[in-house]
């Protein structure tokens, strides 16, 4: 699959929006990004579907400190597929002075195309 700029900016938003939610933990929100099957795999689970992806994310974020931030750093898109894959590297920030670093994950999704926009079908969390 060849993707456009225009895709390649959609589909980094995307992955960038999907941690935004959670760090405003917005479970709906998040699981909006998601397909009607799309599924997260990782150490705390595997969760497929969205009221699934719902209940998990929030027992996930119910388990960090308050106020965690998600950032998103390095996202590559792999185009070489028939769906693009995105490889990045998530940090999970406490703020403050200083700022503390409380996690960092390699995030793998899967990214599919609906009719109206591209969405994520499969997000994989492993730790560095």
């Amino acid at each position: 699959m060849t993707l456009t700029i225009g895709d390649r900016f959609a589909i980094v938003q995307l992955v960038e929006r999907a941690d935004n939610c959670a760090s405003e933990r917005d479970a709906d929100g998040y699981v909006a990004l998601f397909t009607e099957d799309g599924s997260m795999l990782g150490a705390m689970g595997t969760a497929i579907g969205c009221d699934a992806l719902r209940q998990t994310v929030s027992r996930v974020w119910a388990t960090e400190p308050a106020g965690t931030l998600h950032l998103t750093l390095n996202a590559a898109i792999d185009d070489s597929g028939d769906d693009p894959i995105v490889n990045s590297t998530m940090l999970l920030v406490q703020p403050g002075s200083p700022p503390q670093m409380v996690g960092v994950a390699r995030i793998r999704q899967r990214i599919r195309r609906t009719t109206d926009e591209w969405l994520i079908s499969e997000r994989a969390i492993t730790d560095s």
